[in-house]
This record gives C-alpha cells, structure tokens and sequence, in this order.
C-alpha cells in the first residue's frame, strides 16, 4: 500500500478529468513488490522475475538470511515467456545491480548441474538514493499536478473514497471448521517430542540440520521423526546418536555435503538411522553388540562382493581381449564380424566404383559425334574388362580384395581410356580439323599395368609390402612376387596414376 491517506482526484472538474480506479474486490493472493523496486526504473521482465522470486517466500519468514527462493531457470524462462533460459541472466544481473537481490550459486546432480539461490531482499540497500513512496514519485513529476493540488481537497477525496471504494465482502455464511478436526489438531499441537526422539535429532550435524530447515522448513519433519521413533524399538537414543555421527563421515554423507551433492537432506538423515544391509539384528555396522566382536555374515558378504566384481572384471577383460583378438576386414581394418574376411560394405564399395566408371565411360561416348566402333557399348565394355580382370586374379590365386581391386583398377583404366579419346574429338574440332579418328598422342607410351603374378601353390609367407605409414604390411601371401592382394592392387593404381600423369 502507498503512503497517501486520499485517492487521486483532480478536484478541479473543469481543468482535466483523470482516469478513476475503483477496486471492486480485495486479492485473496497476492504477491507484495515493494514500492522502491516498482519505482527503481526496471525493464518488464526484470520487474516480473522479481515477483516471481517474491512469490516464493514464506511470508512468516522474519529473518532476512533464510529469504531464499530456488526456482529453476526454465521455470523463470516461462513466466517471462523467453525462447531460451539461458537469457534470465539479464534480468538477474539487472536485479542484482539495483540491490533487490542476491544470487549464490549452488552444485547438484551429483555436482554436474548447477543452480541458484536467491536471496530477495524486501528493503532497499543502504546507501539506496532512489525513490522510495508514491509522494517521491509525484514530486518529482509536477506535471501530474499529484503535489500542487493536493491541499484543500481531504474532506472531498475521503467522501469520494467512502461512496466509491466498496467494504470488503464478507462471506455471507463463514465455514467453520468440523470440532473433531480442531480437537485433533489442537491435540497434535500439544504433543510434544519424547526426550529419546530429540536426543538423536540433535545428533545430526549443525549443517546437515541447517539445509534440513532450508528444504523441509523444519529440523525434525514427521519422515524423520517417524524414522527415529521406529529406530528407537531396536536400539538405544545412545547408540542411535553413534550410529547416526559415525555414518555422516563413513558412508560418505560428509563428502557429499561438502561438494554439493547432497541433494535431499531429510533422505539422507533417515538412511543413516536405518539397519544395516546385515540381516543379524544385533549387527552395527559390522560389529556385533553383544561382544563387540566382528560379524562373520558381514565378513562373507564382503567376500561374495569382492569375488562378484573380480569375476565382474575379468569377464570384461576377457570379452575385450576376444574383441581384439578377431581379424579384421583387409578393406577398411575394421572388425565387421567376417572373421577375416571382405564385409559387406568394401565389397560394395568397389562394385559401386567399377559401376560408376562404366557410366562415366557411357556418359563421355554420348557426348561424341562419331563414337568409334569398339566403344559403341562403351558401359558393357568397361564392366567385361573389370569382369575379365577378376577373373584372371581368381585363377591367379588372389583372394577376394585382389579380385576387387583387378576390377577396379581395370574399369577404372578402360574409363580414363574413353574421356582421352572424347578429349581429343574435343580439340580436332575446336582447330576445324576434318572429322576423323583421333590419332594416338605422340608422347611417350604409357608404362603398362603389370599383370596380375601366376600362382604356384607355394606357402604361405609374409608379405613384402608396406602400409601408407612404411611400416611392414603384416599379411600373408602365396604370390610369386610375395606380395598380398591389398598391396598388389595399391602397386598397380600407383602404375596407373603415373600412366595418367604422362
């Protein structure tokens, strides 16, 4: 509520009529936005994240510390209807800057996410110099005639007010609460802990009963109360109270709070009242009450963990030292699961090659007025060479990538063969030279391809090639030369390329 006693009123009818409000109804939710923070100049946005965060105060919240709001950042994103919640930063930094509130960042999800808490904060900073009221706003705005005109017109804005501005309605019939229900409730009320319950719930770490009263707004919620109160049937409040601070560093709860990971304070706190995974009752941890003795069954389920994960380990040991040892395809080296031999994907790979050097071939003798005899079917042609070649590399004992690569390589010559002679129609008719065969080039004949090497049966040996890289090829071969199907075919494109060059 403003600090003005009257509504606004001109109170000179003939000079300037204003707009009139006239509240019809009281909000039965409301957001309180202080008036410094609506007269602070902030963007839209930034005025509505700051509600939005206001929001999510207890209003019974007296101490200024725990005034914190944790929404998520996609949730804020919507309220301000952005495309993107990466953009609620501005708003945040510009509610930053004027002083309404205070970020601190915050790790969780296993301290993979991040998020923030923020601190709202209801009175201006100190050293604040903006407007604060209403009346600073009008005085320094005369314009609006909200301070030069205000003496002389009390009486007649509080009668303008009383025949305007409506009492607040009443219900006309007022609910009133079942007596059992307010027996049960005052009942509830007047219980009080048992002394055994709060002695275990002041063993719990200061910290771990702090961020308890920051997300369940109480130190002992019903869970954990419930949880003490059943743990309290098997065990003492003192052995409870052992339990409870020897487990905040033992199972971790300590490390976990100090990275941020500790997401969900009161699950924590009741885990760490319940028995062990121990299915003696008289077990602690490992330690048998009744003596202070070890528990064997917590020593053998030791064991079985220990043995499960070796087992665990050596069986991913062994399928990865299996994966490794598979051959690999002699095409692409890689593990296609064919044992060795060609997959799939190399061998189609080639049979596309070959299929696309018959359609340039096809593609270039179109392109001819006169086409000679020979290359008429110039895709028939280029496919029986690439069939022939393979062929002769089978007889010649070649394994599947030596055959592939034959055919390869030969349809590949018999393609680059056409566009020379489609080049050379090219030139006789750009010098207006008669139509005629073209004749053979008078450079220097291309070096041929070597042919594929005949096979004598011999055993089987290393092979006396090299890799891209120079290191040995690591292959066997029974080729005379002794060389394998995969280093034969990279010699070959060589002689090819070099054919080309010339």
């Amino acid at each position: 509520m403003n600090d003005f006693d009257e509504p606004y009123d001109d109170g000179y009818g003939e000079e300037e009529e204003g707009d009139q409000l006239v509240a019809e109804d009281w909000p039965t939710v409301h957001t309180p936005v202080p008036v410094w923070v609506m007269l602070a100049g902030l963007s839209a946005k930034a005025y509505l994240m700051y509600a939005f965060l206001a929001e999510h105060i207890n209003s019974r919240i007296q101490n200024p510390n725990r005034r914190i709001a944790c929404p998520k950042q996609k949730a804020i994103a919507v309220v301000l209807e952005l495309a993107d919640d990466r953009q609620v930063a501005t708003y945040r930094k510009e509610l930053e800057a004027l002083g309404a509130i205070r970020t601190e960042k915050y790790r969780y999800a296993g301290g993979m996410r991040q998020g923030y808490k923020y601190f709202v904060r209801f009175n201006p900073p100190a050293g604040y110099e903006g407007q604060l009221r209403l009346r600073d706003f009008y005085n320094a705005h005369p314009e609006f005639k909200a301070a030069a005109k205000w003496e002389g017109r009390t009486e007649a804005a509080k009668k303008t007010a009383a025949a305007t501005v409506p009492a607040q309605a009443k219900p006309a019939t007022e609910p009133k609460p079942a007596p059992a229900r307010e027996a049960r409730k005052k009942k509830a009320a007047e219980v009080a802990l048992a002394p055994e319950v709060l002695q275990v719930l002041e063993a719990f770490r200061p910290e771990l009963r702090e961020a308890m009263r920051e997300t369940a707004h109480t130190d002992a919620p019903k869970t954990l109360v419930t949880a003490v109160t059943k743990a309290l049937k098997e065990r003492t409040a003192e052995q409870l109270v052992s339990r409870v601070l020897r487990r905040w560093t033992t199972h971790g709860y300590a490390e976990k709070f100090e990275t941020g990971r500790l997401e969900r304070p009161v699950g924590a706190a009741v885990a760490m009242l319940r028995h062990g995974e121990c299915p003696d009752a008289g077990c602690e941890d490992g330690e048998l009450l009744a003596d202070g003795g070890p528990c064997v069954l917590c020593i053998e389920r030791g064991k079985d963990y220990k043995a499960s994960h070796k087992a665990a380990r050596e069986a991913k040991k062994e399928a990865a030292a299996a994966a490794a040892a598979r051959p690999l395809c002699p095409g692409c080296e890689q593990d296609r699961g064919t044992e060795g031999a060609l997959c799939p994907a190399c061998v189609s790979g080639f049979e596309r090659d070959i299929a696309g050097a018959a359609e340039k071939a096809a593609a270039d003798v179109a392109a001819m007025e006169k086409v000679p005899a020979e290359w008429a079917d110039a895709r028939q042609r280029v496919l029986g060479e690439a069939e022939q070649a393979r062929e002769r590399a089978r007889q010649d004992g070649a394994d599947d990538l030596g055959q592939l690569l034959a055919a390869q390589l030969t349809a590949r010559s018999a393609a680059t063969a056409v566009h020379r002679l489609r080049m050379a129609t090219l030139d006789d008719d750009r010098h207006d030279r008669p139509q005629e065969p073209p004749a053979a080039p008078e450079t220097a004949p291309a070096p041929a391809v070597p042919a594929m090497p005949v096979m004598h049966g011999a055993e089987p040996a290393p092979c006396s090639g090299v890799r891209w890289n120079g290191s040995p090829c690591g292959r066997t071969t029974e080729a005379q030369d002794g060389l394998c199907g995969v280093c034969r075919g990279a010699q070959m494109a060589e002689h090819e390329d070099l054919a080309a060059v010339r």
